[in-house]
């Protein structure tokens, strides 16, 4: 898959799955979870983000990076599906 072929919902479960691999998170984590609360700290950004971009192809801009775009996986691939539609 090239970056261009990424839809939102593949990208929120591509972020998912990468949580899913990064942190222990129990089963009912989900793409609304709260990704501080389950561990994320600067360290694991910084491996998430790695990862995503490994899987997609995508590198995201730190600056995208806020409080409000780490919230969760489902805000976190907005972000991503964002900064691939900006090219």
């Amino acid at each position: 898959m090239t970056t261009n072929d990424w839809t939102r919902a593949q990208l929120v479960e591509c972020v998912l799955e990468s949580v899913r691999q990064l942190l222990a998170v129990g089963a009912d984590f989900n793409p609304q979870s709260d990704l501080v609360a389950a561990g994320l700290d600067s360290l694991a950004v910084t491996q998430l983000m790695l990862a995503i971009e490994e899987r997609t192809g995508i590198w995201v801009d730190e600056s995208r990076l806020t409080p409000d775009n780490l919230r969760s996986a489902e805000t976190l691939a907005a972000c991503v599906y964002e900064q691939l539609a900006d090219g």
